[in-house]
């Protein structure tokens, strides 16, 4: 008897432990089949899943022209460079600095966000030779620092990738060697452990000749939480749902698309809204020229959670926004253009 019990109570320990319900596989596009038991048991989740978050930018005050050259000024006794810009134009809230030294020197800010892109010119290193002192990547947050625009929260700033600027040269047609110009270090932004993608939270920093800052892109805001609903967010057949139908509106006369992944992360559209959204990549497989071979283009976009999301996704938007340290997850694919899916037909490529 005592065995008997013992064998009934293994049983229900192991029914115990089988999830029930429906979960849907977003990487791998496709539905899990519910599982089969012997009766349902409510039970708690083993583990809690992280709260969703959205964030909302701080207000500042509208950065005038006095603000933008202090703002300059400091910039440039950072880098330890005195660059001249003397014109200014005003471009529909964004304050255009250049230089009569060098036309690729250039400060613009926005107004409204704070958002720059600084270059001080590349005249300097247009001769040939690799540049003398370049710095290891380590150096660039030393360099945000001198500059005052270090993140207040420095756990927040993370390094998303570290690579740089070269120069080809050659003679007669034949190559002569490639020369390191510039190390380019771009961070990226860690909020609540998730990965914050889009064209803000981002800060892209270019360091040259003894480790002196050639230029900044600097598109961050300082940010508050805001709690979301379960009744904002999509369940799950509706996420699967909208995933499904941008990629046919992406992948048009495709003849075969397979998800790579599905990830869930923040996307930050650089105008003062972060938002949770699911990040789908895939590959889309179009007949060959005269019908020989398939040929593989990459497609990407977001799918937010929320029912009625606040932040502008690029499928929202034509593809003449732009802002200063764009995503380079999402590229405008000229050849998916040729069956319809670009123009008026507004898509998640830029």
């Amino acid at each position: 008897m005592k065995k008997m019990i013992t064998i009934v109570t293994l049983l229900f320990m192991a029914l115990f432990l089988v999830p029930c319900g429906t979960n849907v596989l977003l990487s791998q596009n496709k539905v899990l089949q519910p599982q089969k038991i012997l009766r349902p048991i409510q039970v708690k989740p083993l583990v809690m899943k992280q709260r969703v978050m959205a964030y909302e930018a701080l207000p500042i005050e509208r950065i005038t022209q006095k603000n933008a050259r202090e703002s300059l000024a400091r910039l440039s006794s950072a880098s330890s460079l005195d660059l001249k810009f003397q014109k200014v134009r005003n471009r529909k809230g964004r304050l255009l600095f250049t230089s009569g030294g060098d036309p690729s020197a250039v400060f613009d800010i926005d107004q409204k966000t704070g958002s720059f892109l600084l270059n001080y010119g590349l005249k300097k290193y247009a001769k040939k030779g690799t540049t003398k002192g370049l710095p290891a990547n380590a150096q660039a947050r030393k360099h945000l620092a001198g500059t005052g625009y270090l993140p207040k929260n420095e756990r927040e700033l993370v390094v998303a990738h570290v690579g740089g600027l070269n120069m080809a040269a050659a003679k007669d047609g034949r190559p002569m060697g490639t020369y390191k110009k510039l190390v380019t270090v771009e961070f990226s932004r860690v909020l609540n452990g998730m990965q914050v993608q889009g064209p803000g939270s981002r800060i892209i920093v270019h360091l040259g000749e003894n480790g002196t800052m050639a230029g900044m892109i600097r598109n961050w805001s300082e940010v508050k939480a805001v709690g979301i609903s379960a009744s904002e967010l999509k369940n799950d057949a509706a996420l699967e749902e909208e995933k499904q139908e941008r990629l046919r509106k992406l992948a048009g006369e495709a003849r075969d698309v397979r998800v790579q992944k599905s990830k869930q992360v923040l996307y930050d559209d650089g105008m003062g809204r972060i938002e949770p959204a699911v990040h789908v990549v895939a590959e889309a497989f179009y007949e060959g020229p005269g019908n020989e071979g398939m040929v593989q283009i990459p497609v990407d976009f977001y799918v937010p959670l929320l029912k009625q999301p606040k932040a502008l996704f690029p499928y929202m938007k034509s593809f003449e926004v732009k802002n200063p340290g764009g995503d380079k997850r999402q590229k405008t694919i000229k050849s998916l253009q040729r069956i319809g899916v670009g123009g008026k037909d507004r898509t998640d490529m830029k």
